[in-house]
């Protein structure tokens, strides 16, 4: 059962992939989705079941020597054909960094893999080890990936359809879609170092291609950008591999993880740690990495939803909280949390200047992912469980706010803040789940808030670190408060539209709002039942604990005293209450007596958007509701220049502080 398990997490994918590209029939296409996403969450299910049953608290897949070896060499082979179609990208675009940074990559890689000029390549005995990380990165992949897959269905037809092809290019899309869930799958699972660098490049050709699908100008101008920055972060990678091999004498990613608590932060190892902290800190988008993740904006919805909130740039932070017991309690860690407290707070502060819904989902995705690294890099018990949570929330709340964003997009032609004033009575089931998911994202008792309440409880330690994530939070409540304004505000006549979305669509969006309220409202199982395993297994000093009992999350001191806490339960119920109560008392109010303001002439009937009246002039005026933007204080252009500087220095010193060490 374990390794049909396994099989079917990788190979499933790469299964329907194929059989998308073939089968050109809508209809059949449909079916092929619709089978791959229920399997996919019986894997998901699957593994969940056999992980709590193991007695160790990990499913380890080995292969015997001659296995392994084929398996290594059929590796070696893809990476291969893999370096050359990204060299051939870059020569057919035209883009010589694409190329310059392919050859930086196949050459060490070749000198290692192939001709072992730098010793002999020790491959870990345990290919797949599944542990509690790994599950919950499964989950993400298995059941929100096939989930935003399935409501691909519905919007590429709309999608192709404003675009006007006369040939569908949906097979090539839902295949590398497919390829892209397994890729994410074998990452997460595998033990092999070398194995996991092939994984993570075939998510960045992904990348590429998704972005650029569209086949414009501009989105393959974004997805060349995308290819390459991420490419810098595959160079890192591959360097990292030969200093860990020659250090530690394994590629195990679990040795990693444990050679801190070994006290092996010596020699080539903290180089190796700092590479792989800045290839994390590349795929998740990191001040200054992340003008790749803002120009995908450009590509599809679903897109934006898979690999750039839900799934892909997980894999960054999932690597750099992997390897955190590694350089917990070190100057290394510190830095890690200051660059990802800064890209928190300084994502967080452009966001507000933003008007473009996807733009301003884009910065909020950047900064919740430098939280997360902030989060590892301060390297405690509770800070770890913080990450790992705050996983969970984000990739389950964002992704749940891109879908409804490109629903909002094709309901009104925008994706701008500004034009969707009034619409509540135009797509009101798209407004009640986006606003609900926007909530998520900064109010209790939803996960986010209490994962940043953690937070800044474990920095208290590191001021500057704790003033990041103050400043970052605080930000944070501007611009979805901001956003949840310009929804909610509307015209006074009774009048609605009953919006109408393909089923796929629709069951989507539902599915994923009921994720985002059940993860908050079952937060203490939770945290007992996934999280917490893989904390403990952590070697890490801490001065407290957290602990999930009774109806919330507490923090405890040593001698066992409660210092803080969210009962979310009794939160919920409230909320709750208050969810069902407004809108039943909304909808028994007579249109009599809402009373209308006075415009200065009569209230236009078919007022649906906003405030429309009829001036003196017999002439239809508009009463413009504009939110604050700021751009003098907070736009892009006073910025994205001095926090690039910024944070690119510091990863210079982290550079130069792990070689010095």
């Amino acid at each position: 059962m374990d390794w049909y398990l396994l099989l079917a997490a990788i190979l499933l994918p790469a299964l329907s992939a194929a059989l998308c590209f073939i089968i050109k029939n809508q209809k059949v296409r449909i079916a092929i989705v619709s089978i791959s996403t229920l399997i996919l969450f019986a894997v998901a299910y699957g593994f969940i079941v056999l992980l709590l049953r193991a007695p160790e608290g990990k499913l380890v897949y080995q292969f015997n020597e001659s296995t392994l070896e084929v398996v290594s060499w059929i590796i070696k082979g893809l990476d291969l054909v893999l370096f050359s179609y990204i060299a051939y990208v870059g020569i057919k675009h035209k883009k010589a960094i694409v190329v310059v940074l392919c050859i930086l990559q196949v050459i060490p890689w070749a000198l290692f893999e192939v001709f072992g000029v730098f010793g002999k390549v020790f491959e870990p005995e345990d290919a797949f080890v599944i542990d509690h990380l790994s599950l919950i990165m499964i989950m993400l992949v298995s059941i929100i990936g096939p989930i935003i897959t399935f409501f691909a269905l519905g919007y590429m037809k709309e999608h192709e359809h404003h675009l006007k092809l006369t040939v569908s290019r949906q097979p090539r899309f839902f295949m590398i879609l497919f390829v892209f869930l397994g890729a994410m799958n074998a990452l997460v699972m595998t033990d092999n170092l070398s194995w996991m660098y092939f994984f993570w490049e075939i998510t960045t050709l992904c990348s590429f291609l998704l972005i650029s699908h569209d086949g414009t100008e501009i989105a393959i101008k974004n997805g060349l950008r995308a290819l390459w920055i991420n490419s810098v972060g595959g160079v890192a990678f591959i360097f990292a591999i030969i200093l860990v091999n020659s250090s530690l004498g394994t590629l195990s990613i679990q040795a990693i993880s444990e050679s801190g608590m070994e006290g092996a932060f010596t020699g080539l190892l903290p180089i190796a740690l700092g590479l792989l902290c800045i290839a994390g800190f590349t795929k998740s988008a990191q001040f200054p990495f992340q003008s790749w993740l803002l120009g995908a904006m450009v590509a599809p919805t679903p897109v934006s939803a898979l690999l750039h909130s839900s799934t892909m740039v997980k894999a960054g932070v999932y690597l750099v909280v992997r390897i955190s017991p590694a350089f917990s309690g070190t100057i290394l860690g510190q830095l890690v949390a200051i660059s990802g407290g800064f890209t928190f707070a300084i994502a967080s502060a452009i966001a507000i200047s933003q008007s473009n819904g996807k733009k301003v989902l884009a910065y909020s995705t950047i900064a919740n992912l430098g939280l997360v690294i902030c989060c590892a890099g301060i390297g405690t018990r509770t800070s770890i469980a913080a990450a790992i949570l705050l996983m969970i929330f984000h990739a389950v709340s964002k992704g749940l706010l891109f879908l409804c964003v490109g629903t909002i997009e094709q309901g009104i032609g925008s994706r701008d803040i500004e034009d969707m004033q009034g619409l509540f009575k135009i797509m009101p089931f798209t407004t009640v789940i986006t606003v609900i998911g926007m909530i998520s994202m900064m109010l209790p008792p939803f996960g986010v808030l209490i994962t940043k309440w953690m937070a800044i409880e474990t920095a208290v330690d590191q001021p500057l670190v704790l003033l990041l994530i103050i400043l970052g939070s605080a930000l944070t409540v501007v611009f979805w408060g901001k956003w949840i304004g310009i929804i909610l505000t509307m015209s006074y006549k009774p009048k609605f539209h009953i919006e109408k979305l393909t089923f796929s669509m629709e069951a989507a969006l539902t599915t994923l709002i009921v994720f985002v309220m059940a993860a908050s409202i079952g937060i203490v199982p939770l945290y007992n039942t996934l999280v917490k395993p893989q904390v403990v297994s952590f070697v890490m000093q801490d001065k407290g604990s957290l602990v999930g009992e009774g109806m919330g999350i507490w923090l405890r001191n040593m001698d066992k005293t409660v210092y803080g806490g969210f009962a979310s339960i009794v939160f919920f119920i409230i909320v709750l209450l208050l969810m069902v109560a407004i809108p039943f008392f909304a909808h028994r109010l007579k249109p009599a007596r809402l009373k209308p303001p006075y415009l200065c002439g009569d209230n236009a009937s078919d007022d649906m958007r906003g405030l429309e009246f009829i001036s003196p002039g017999d002439k239809i005026e508009n009463v413009v509701v504009r939110n604050y933007y700021m751009q003098n204080v907070f736009g892009e252009d006073k910025l994205t220049t001095g926090a690039n500087i910024i944070a690119g220095a510091i990863v210079l010193i982290i550079l130069g502080v792990v070689i010095g060490l």
